[in-house]
């Protein structure tokens, strides 16, 4: 089965569960001997390979049990920092600075509160 978005939550980790379970078998372990290199009871691989919800530090004892770690790189691999948005990040904003042309002419006044509905004169 391939996974895509068109797949719910619960069938996503039913197929992991089954491929877990393929590289395990692959791998010659026993459900018992996985649960004992990655540090875990068997019936917590059992519910892992069943699909059942487990916490992620599981998996992730799982797989290095299975020498699988290093396939999370390809999953989400790093993402490459833009230096331009590492410039954007160190500068403080910059404030609007008004031009002569519109504090001569008025339109730059500030007013001495903030406007309210009723305020109108």
């Amino acid at each position: 089965m391939k996974i895509d978005n068109l797949l719910t939550d619960e069938a996503v980790a039913a197929e992991m569960g089954v491929r877990l379970a393929q590289a395990r078998i692959a791998r010659a372990f026993t459900q018992a001997q996985l649960a004992a290199a990655a540090g875990v009871s068997k019936r917590t691989v059992e519910r892992l390979e069943d699909g059942q919800p487990t916490q992620m530090a599981v998996l992730i004892r799982c797989l290095r049990a299975l020498g699988l770690l290093e396939n999370l790189e390809r999953l989400l691999p790093a993402q490459p920092t833009n230096p331009m948005d590492l410039l954007r990040a160190r500068r403080a904003p910059r404030q609007r600075v008004r031009s002569s042309a519109q504090v001569e002419h008025g339109v730059a006044e500030i007013p001495a509160k903030p406007w309210v509905w009723g305020d109108q004169r």
